[in-house]
C-alpha cells in the first residue's frame, strides 16, 4: 500500500514505523525508526532519532519540515489522515521524500 505526500526534505529511508500522537508516546520509539507525527510539533532528540519523518499535518514550512532539514532527515509532510488507518505501530515502511511516497511493506 502506498500513500503520497509532500517532500518536506529529500532522501530515502526504510525502517519501522513509531506513530506519536503526543508526547506522552515518544518513549516508544526506538533508533532508526520512522516517526509518523499527529497533531504535534517533533523534538529535536525525537528527529535524532529518528530515520525518517513523515507528519500529518503542516506543510513544507511547518516546524517538522524546517527540523529534518536541519538534520537531514527524510520528510514527508501532509500526508492524509487515512493512514492511519492502514497502519500501526512496528510495520515496516519505505519512505521516498524524494518523490513524497510513503510505502508499507
Amino acid at each position: 500500500m502506498q500513500f503520497k505526500g509532500t517532500c518536506a526534505s529529500g532522501g530515502k529511508a526504510e525502517g519501522n514505523l513509531c506513530i506519536v500522537h503526543d508526547f506522552r508516546e515518544i518513549d516508544h520509539c526506538k533508533k532508526n525508526d520512522v516517526v509518523l507525527l499527529v497533531k504535534i510539533k517533533p523534538t529535536i532528540p525525537l528527529i535524532k532519532m529518528s530515520s525518517a519523518i513523515l507528519a500529518i499535518h503542516g506543510g513544507v514550512t511547518s516546524h517538522a519540515a524546517i527540523i529534518a532539514r536541519e538534520n537531514n532527515k527524510p520528510a514527508i509532510v501532509s500526508l492524509s489522515e487515512e493512514i492511519l488507518q492502514h497502519v500501526k505501530n512496528g510495520d515496516r515502511v519505505e519512505v521516498d521524500a524524494d518523490s513524497g511516497v510513503v510505502n508499507i511493506l
